[in-house]
């Protein structure tokens, strides 16, 4: 009896550490601003408040302070990786992403999530919209933001909470 007691707690120990990264911190936040437009204010999420890249979980939420039609995020997707010299994520990731992104009004939101393997949800104002399960994705997706080379770099340093 108290053997299985014990297995019945260690088991519950390691489902709770298993499922405890449910729990974000905001790692930093910043807004997106155009000239004189703001566009969406971003925010970085992980269990332990740091970002590391290629690090799972995490959350990355963009909300939105002005209305887009998802073909043109798309389209501003593709410049910002070719910006990173990586054109060839255009052709892998847009169409998909046009399938899952939907047309965007001020107020909403769109956050980018992945497992602890790296597998990326997508969720419209807090509902499911779509996965990517490229593992490689979230990385060249958020790198658009956190790379060293992004178009960006006040909102980067911004993100990292520096």
């Amino acid at each position: 009896m108290k053997i299985n007691l014990l297995i019945s707690f260690c088991f519950l120990l390691t489902s709770y550490n298993a499922y405890a990264n449910d729990d974000f911190t905001k790692v930093g936040e910043a807004r997106m601003e155009y000239l004189f437009w703001d566009i969406y204010d971003a925010t970085l999420f992980t269990p332990s408040g740091k970002y590391k890249s290629g690090e799972n979980p995490i959350k990355f939420k963009l909300k939105y302070l002005r209305d887009f039609e998802a073909k043109d995020i798309v389209k501003a997707t593709k410049e910002q990786w070719e910006h990173l010299n990586k054109p060839d994520l255009s052709q892998k990731y847009a169409d998909k992403l046009l399938n899952i992104w939907p047309n965007i009004s001020k107020g909403d939101s769109l956050m980018l999530e992945t497992d602890v393997n790296g597998k990326s949800t997508f969720y419209y104002n807090d509902e499911k919209v779509g996965q990517i399960d490229d593992v490689q994705f979230a990385n060249d997706f958020l790198a658009i933001w956190l790379d060293k080379n992004t178009s960006e770099p006040a909102l980067r340093q911004q993100l990292l909470g520096n």
